[in-house]
């Protein structure tokens, strides 16, 4: 059981000892010989270093599209996914400056989307979109936006999207439309 103790721990129960020995008189020799028998063992401190990684991908955002469903040739049902052009586009930009090991752990994702300021908005509104005053508040949906990326980067920067368990969304306009990602291991 003291071994397990920290240092702090062990001067707190050697406070507690002295004054309940103090209380119940006892002598100044038992008192030592009770205390040398709970000495704190040195503990090694470890540093634990957490990753974080910081990506930018540089083209519009695009949101994930609901599965469609075609005919093939031979007359079957076939079913495709319109976003996988979308999903390669942030897998070709990220594979070059991603982990050599996956993150296995908790992760803390940050996604701020910059989309483009619409062509007709001119003079202060335009300079107010672009210093982040005036939010972008109309489609695509945010939660749209952010499942293309986080099922982008399966396998590539984490084992799974379920190790995500905090995101941080924000959608906002700008001049160069783009995606800013930031995953972090917690």
């Amino acid at each position: 059981m003291l071994d397990e103790m920290t240092c702090e721990t062990a001067s707190l129960l050697r406070r507690k000892l002295r004054l309940f020995l103090y209380e119940n008189t006892c002598t100044h020799k038992d008192l030592h010989n009770i205390l040398e028998q709970i000495k704190p063992k040195e503990y090694e401190h470890k540093t634990v270093r957490l990753r974080m990684f910081i990506f930018e991908i540089h083209s519009i955002p695009r949101p994930q599209k609901q599965t469609m469903q075609g005919i093939s040739f031979s007359g079957r049902k076939q079913f495709y996914d319109p976003s996988k052009m979308n999903r390669k586009q942030i897998q070709w930009q990220v594979q070059p400056h991603a982990p050599k090991e996956l993150l296995l752990g908790p992760i803390e994702m940050h996604l701020t989307f910059y989309l483009p300021i619409p062509k007709q908005v001119r003079g202060i509104e335009r300079q107010q979109m672009n210093n982040n005053l005036a939010k972008h508040y109309k489609r695509p949906d945010i939660d749209n936006l952010a499942y293309v990326v986080t099922n982008a980067l399966k396998g590539i920067v984490y084992k799974d999207d379920g190790q995500i368990c905090v995101m941080r969304l924000e959608k906002l306009y700008g001049e160069q439309p783009r995606t800013v990602i930031k995953v972090m291991e917690v």
